[in-house]
This record gives structure tokens, C-alpha cells and sequence, in this order.
């Protein structure tokens, strides 16, 4: 009980300062903090990165001859994309293309009568805010003012690797039942990336480099799930694979950096 009172305590003071630090720069301040998240400190071989992957969904659009455009699977595809680079890169901004990414997403896996996505996506959106502000309260109270573009990788110990992975099988056998309960089709499929996309949610706020594991094996079963499904979903997922890649190679370096 004093762990949780003081962990409440530890939240509430860290809100205030995060909070503080808001007031202090203003809405024009945020904005260029924004900005300046989005667009400086990248590297000509991440800009070609950027915008080569985020291209993929309007290729696909426009290269397919249909007789009208799938729009919101377009933007969907985009924004995520966006969204994990930015990820991968360390940047706050991330969050924004999260939420935006989430909403779209959360509509096209109820027309495709995915339950087990449409649950992780419901989740992600609620952790979109909660993951920025631990990223921001990370940066103000270590270093008492918000620096652009910088994070702090950390790995997992070996009793950690147990803990996530036994609360991984834990998600997937309990929301596999949840759906089991409600007569599901494919109760046990539907729960997995429940799991996957929960632990790896859990890491991504925490800032374990270990996240890009349970994103690679989310994006791997993702695309199974979406085989013939969405031409625009299975691209979004297969460049989630490979930015997977990239940012196990780019937090592994910054870990060993903070070594």
C-alpha cells in the first residue's frame, strides 16, 4: 500500500511539473516544440527513409485499378507508418499519428469484425496521451526542461523478459476466453495480437527497447490476419516489419550509448 501511495504521489507531482513546463512555454512554445520534433535533427538517410516508407500506401492506391479510392484505408496506412518511424526515431510526435491512426483503424477492424483488434486498438488510443506523458515526463524531471528528439532506451533483465512474457500468455489465454465467452469464431487468433500489441504498448511507454520484439511478432501475425483482407492494412504491416527492424538496430544503439 505505501509503494502504491507513493508511485500516486510520484504521478501526481510529475503531472504538475509537466504540466508547469506547458505553462511556462505556452501554446506557441508547444507548437514549435512540435515542430521541432517532427522536422529537425534527422539525418538525410532518415528523410529519404521517411518519406520512401510513407509513401507505400499512395502507391498502392494508385497503382491498383479500381473504379474509386480507399481513402480512409489510405490515411490509416499512412499515419501508422508515420506514426512508427517516428517511433523508431525516438520522437514524441509519434503520439500524435498514434491517435489519428488508432481512430481510422479502429473503424475499419469493426467492419472486418476483427474483435481482438478492435479491443488493442480501443487500448492503443487510451495510451496514446498516458505514453505521451510519460515520455515528457521523463525528459522535464530527469532534465528539468523538455529537449527535442532525445529519449532514453533502456532493456529488459532477464526477470523482466519473464514477467512481460507471462503477462503476454496471461492476455492471450484470458481475452482468448473473453471472446470464447461471446462465441467467437476464432477466440484464441483473436486474443493474440491483444497480447503482443498490449506488452508492447507496455515497453514502448517505459522505453525498453525490447518493445520492437513483440512489434515484429505483432505485424508477422497481422498480416496473416489481414491476408486478402485490405491491400493498404497488409502494406501498412509489412513496412511495420521492416521499421521493426530498424528500430531494434537504432534503440539497441542507444542503449549501449546510456551504458
Amino acid at each position: 500500500m505505501k509503494k502504491l501511495t507513493e508511485k500516486i504521489t510520484q504521478f501526481i507531482e510529475n503531472f504538475k511539473n509537466v504540466h508547469a513546463e506547458a505553462r511556462k512555454i505556452g501554446f506557441a512554445g508547444i507548437m514549435n516544440l512540435l515542430w521541432k520534433d517532427l522536422f529537425v535533427g534527422r539525418s538525410l538517410f532518415q528523410w529519404l527513409y521517411l518519406i520512401v516508407l510513407s509513401s507505400v500506401p499512395l502507391i498502392l492506391e494508385f497503382t491498383q485499378n479500381t473504379e474509386s479510392h480507399d481513402w480512409m484505408s489510405l490515411f490509416a496506412s499512412w499515419t501508422g507508418i508515420v506514426c512508427v518511424i517516428l517511433v523508431a526515431e525516438g520522437r514524441a510526435s509519434n503520439y500524435l499519428f498514434g491517435a489519428i491512426n488508432s481512430a481510422i483503424y479502429l473503424v475499419l477492424a469493426m467492419n472486418a469484425t476483427f474483435y481482438g483488434e478492435v479491443l488493442t486498438t480501443v487500448y492503443f488510443f487510451v495510451m496514446q496521451p498516458i505514453g505521451l506523458y510519460a515520455w515528457l515526463s521523463n525528459r522535464i524531471n530527469d532534465q528539468g526542461k523538455v529537449e527535442e528528439s532525445h529519449f532514453e532506451a533502456k532493456k529488459l533483465s532477464v526477470i523482466d523478459w519473464f514477467k512481460y512474457l507471462a503477462l503476454t500468455a496471461i492476455i492471450w489465454i484470458g481475452m482468448g476466453l473473453a471472446y470464447q465467452s461471446i462465441h467467437s469464431a476464432r477466440p484464441f487468433r483473436d486474443s493474440v495480437t491483444d497480447a503482443t500489441n498490449g506488452v508492447g504498448q507496455l515497453l514502448m511507454t517505459r522505453l525498453y527497447r525490447e518493445q520492437w520484439i513483440f512489434w515484429i511478432a505483432t505485424n508477422l501475425f497481422s498480416i496473416y490476419l489481414w491476408w486478402g483482407e485490405n491491400i493498404h492494412i497488409q502494406g501498412m504491416y509489412w513496412v511495420y516489419t521492416l521499421n521493426s527492424l530498424v528500430g531494434w538496430y537504432q534503440w539497441t544503439k542507444a542503449v549501449r550509448k546510456e551504458a
